[in-house]
Parts: C-alpha cells; sequence; structure tokens
C-alpha cells in the first residue's frame, strides 16, 4: 500500500480547528522534549544553524530526544532557520520528523523568546483510518520510552 499524504482530519472533511487540537496534543507530547533541547546555549544553536552543523543539531536533537521518545522516533530533518526581524523577538525554527507507527509527522519546531510551538506541516500515513485524533494521539503516546 503506498502512503497518502493529507492534512489531519478526524473524519471525512478536514476540519481547521480539528487540526489546531492535533498540533496541541502534540506539542504537549513534546512539552519535555522541547525542555531538555532548550537548556542548550541559544547562543551555541544559533551559530550551528548559521554554519550550517546540521550534524551537530541531529545530535542534540536525538539526546534530547532519547529520555522521552524510542530511538530514532524524533529526528532531525536538516533544515533550520533564525529569524531576525527588527522590532521582534528573536526565532529559532527546527524541521523536525516523528516517525511513529502508523504515520510519520513533519513539522516545524518554534523556539522564541517567549514561546515554544510545534506546526505541523504534513502528516503521512498507509491507514488514513489512523489519522483520527485518537489514532494520532494513541501513536504519539506509544512512541514514548517505557510504552511496549
Amino acid at each position: 500500500m503506498t502512503p497518502q499524504v493529507q492534512r489531519f482530519a478526524p473524519g471525512p472533511s478536514a476540519v481547521p480547528h480539528t487540526y489546531a487540537a492535533a498540533e496541541q496534543i502534540f506539542a504537549e507530547a513534546l512539552r519535555d522534549f522541547i525542555g531538555e533541547l532548550c537548556l542548550l546555549d541559544g547562543g551555541v544553536l544559533i551559530g550551528w544553524i548559521r554554519g550550517e552543523r546540521h550534524g551537530n543539531i541531529a545530535d542534540i536533537v536525538s539526546s534530547s530526544a532519547e529520555l522521552f521518545f524510542k530511538e530514532s522516533v524524533l529526528t532531525y530533518a536538516d533544515a533550520a532557520d533564525v529569524c531576525l526581524d527588527w522590532g521582534r523577538s528573536m526565532q529559532v525554527v527546527l524541521d523536525l520528523e516523528f516517525a511513529a507507527e502508523p504515520m510519520t509527522v513533519f513539522f516545524k519546531l518554534v523556539l522564541d523568546e517567549v514561546f515554544a510551538g510545534v506546526a505541523i506541516q504534513r502528516i503521512v500515513a498507509e491507514d488514513m483510518a489512523a489519522l483520527s485524533l485518537e489514532g494520532f494521539a494513541h501513536a504519539v503516546s506509544q512512541a514514548r520510552v517505557g510504552h511496549a
């Protein structure tokens, strides 16, 4: 069966507020990982991004994720950016992948001076039924360390 790409939907049609609910579930599940990642000095991370040190970024993402998620579930997708807009707080954006049966979630992790957030770009799954809100939450939960 070929993988199908679709925005998150709990039923037959995509409803924007439901997609936001999936991002909220996902962000909550990543809270510990994000906290661990933020222990890295921001200047160091920005230097790695500007210097295109993707291996270093991948290592720190992997190290931060291994405490909370099974091996290779959460990985760096070799793309990052630093947004330095005049009059706004600086933002670091990392492209990440979350691969857990039965889906892969491609998303951006946004680290700002005042907040951290996730923006799901797309979800790929072989079985579209796995993209229900409950199926999504279950897959994310099962990817945590300590679940069989």
